[in-house]
């Protein structure tokens, strides 16, 4: 069963009020993206450290925050970074603030991705819904090997919250994330 979220209807809901902390305190915490250079996701060396990070999750792993399962976490960076190539069609959420402000700092500011973020706003997976943990892993190996592997971003989908993105912001913005839900269970 594929997770089709619903478009959002607003610009402003609990969702985005919620986040805002976890913005406002990553904005303290780490303000700057140092250290990741969007250009860098595309290279051997990060697919291969990718490739390793993801094999070492099992469905065992034990997430360190939030309320995701293994197979859920793998399905939710399926969808984030397989819809810039296809493999799942998710609805535009976007507007004139999630593509500037919202952009400017979750892709080219932080160089973190906040824990306790509910953006994009409609982007969720229901608790109970379950996933191949086999499939979602060797899907999310295929999808991370053609991201890595690209030479250029103009032919990839818009992002379904940011909109269309350059080269560096779609690099910086995978790496982050992906990073991040890696962490979660210890990869």
């Amino acid at each position: 069963m594929v997770h089709q979220p619903q478009p959002a209807q607003d610009i402003i809901n609990k969702f985005l009020v919620r986040s805002t902390w976890p913005i406002i305190k990553a904005l303290f915490k780490e303000p700057f993206v140092k250290g990741v250079i969007g250009k860098d996701f595309f290279s051997p060396r990060t697919l291969s450290a990718l490739i390793s990070r993801i094999s070492a999750i099992s469905p065992d792993s034990r997430r360190q925050w939030g309320t995701m399962t293994p197979d859920q976490m793998l399905h939710h960076l399926n969808l984030a970074t397989g819809s810039a190539f296809g493999y799942f069609t998710l609805p535009n959420e976007s507007n004139v603030l999630s593509q500037t402000l919202f952009k400017w700092l979750m892709v080219d500011l932080l160089s973190i991705q906040p824990k306790g973020l509910q953006l994009p706003l409609n982007f969720k997976i229901p608790q109970l819904e379950r996933f191949s943990f086999e499939e979602e892993k060797n899907l999310l190996l295929e999808i991370i090997n053609k991201a890595c592997n690209s030479t250029s971003t103009v032919n990839w989908s818009p992002h379904p919250y940011f909109g269309k993105m350059t080269d560096t912001q779609w690099g910086r913005l995978l790496t982050v994330h992906i990073d991040y839900h890696l962490k979660q269970f210890g990869a």
